[in-house]
């Protein structure tokens, strides 16, 4: 999977949300931050607890949601409040940001009218800017309804634009008819996608560089099918079942693995070990979890931690890589829930019972792109990648 991310940022009514809906319309992943924060902003979010912290009950209504009127009274006009505003509602922005971008495949925009003044453009492979005339934008703010009065002092606070412009890779200009800036959008788009096909090419490279030829061995052509998803399909695979101590170690699982590959095949290799450790027995069964899957099956194990009164468990997956000249070990780690009833048919294993945290679905119910990026498997390649790119 790769991921372009593009910061599309611009002033008050200066056309960026029609820049972002000729995107969304061409099938990119559009994402607005004055949603994000909306979202932020319900009663018992993050954000209106924030809200309430540093202003007071008074800018929150009946239902404990954040007055957005209220609020743009109290900190438009004020300077020092809208920047410790800022400072607490910024970092929520950008963690709700990865959240909804994780596993995605494609080009992701984030729409967001303060997306430098925030410090979000570091982040981004791409920042585009739409510019307008001071005069035009404030008339169009009106237009809309906008009292010029709250016009005025929205433009004030966001500035001349310098810095924006300064930061951008891309200025899109927005002082002709709307047909211009339609026509702009469509080249932005085809640039956009332009630089996602070169950007996973790159990756597909530097992973096929990173693995030197090494082959995973396995005897469970889903694992197989996995990791091809996450490393491409240029991964090898060589069918075997390897012997397997046993040991409440994963580790030590793994080692044991990847010596006797080591010995029957001789190449660059990656071996795997997944375990999966309940909290209401203190980790166990660890690797021991494939002996029980085959004794009691997935719903046996979830319904014994729901007996045992604390469903909680960390699903683990290490990886091993061997070559000639070094050995490389990565671990990935997913806390969640078991149900005790299972549900879905995709997966493996216990994926049928597993709910990872921030989910209401089993991993067997996920689509690959979201189970790959926060489940313990796809962590553990992410980590092995990373490790034998820096070595």
């Amino acid at each position: 999977m790769t991921l372009l991310r593009v910061g599309l940022t611009g002033g008050l009514a200066s056309g960026k949300s029609t820049v972002a809906r000729g995107l969304a319309e061409r099938g990119f992943h559009v994402l607005d931050a004055d949603r994000l924060v909306a979202d932020l902003y319900r009663p018992g979010a993050a954000g209106a607890r924030a809200v309430r912290e540093l202003f007071g009950d008074g800018y929150l209504d009946a239902d404990g949601a954040v007055d957005h009127a209220a609020l743009a009274r109290r900190v438009f006009p004020d300077a020092d409040a809208r920047r410790s505003l800022e400072r607490e509602i910024h970092p929520l922005v950008r963690r709700e940001l990865e959240r909804r971008t994780e596993g995605l495949d494609g080009v992701a925009v984030l729409e967001a009218t303060l997306l430098v003044e925030a410090g979000y453009a570091p982040g981004f492979d791409l920042v585009v800017t739409v510019e307008a005339d001071p005069s035009d934008r404030l008339e169009r703010a009106v237009r809309r309804g906008m009292e010029r009065a709250e016009a005025e002092a929205r433009l004030a606070a966001q500035g001349d634009g310098a810095a924006r412009r300064a930061a951008a890779d891309r200025v899109l200009t927005n002082d002709g008819d709307l047909g211009e800036l339609e026509r702009a959008t469509r080249e932005l788009a085809a640039e956009l996608e332009r630089l996602w096909r070169e950007k996973a090419e790159r990756e597909r490279a530097a992973t096929a560089a990173a693995l030197g030829g090494a082959a995973l061995v396995t005897g469970n052509p889903g694992k197989l099918a996995e990791a091809r998803r996450l490393c491409g399909p240029q991964l090898e695979g060589v069918e075997a079942d390897l012997p397997e101590i046993q040991s409440l170690d994963l580790l030590e699982v793994l080692s044991a693995k990847a010596d006797e590959a080591w010995r029957r095949l001789g190449r660059p290799l990656v071996v795997e070990e997944t375990g999966l450790e309940l909290d209401a027995l203190e980790g166990f069964p660890g690797p021991l979890v494939k002996w029980m899957l085959r004794a009691i099956g997935p719903g046996g194990i979830a319904r014994l931690a729901d007996r045992l009164g604390d469903r909680r468990a960390t699903a683990r997956c290490a990886l091993l890589y061997r070559d000639a000249e070094r050995t490389v070990v990565a671990e990935g780690r997913t806390r969640g829930t078991l149900t005790p009833e299972p549900r879905g048919d995709g997966g493996f294993g216990w994926d049928p019972v597993f709910v990872p945290e921030g989910s209401e679905l089993t991993y067997a119910e996920l689509g690959d792109a979201v189970k790959d990026s926060i489940g313990h498997r796809g962590r553990a390649w992410r980590a092995l990648l990373e490790r034998l790119t820096s070595s």
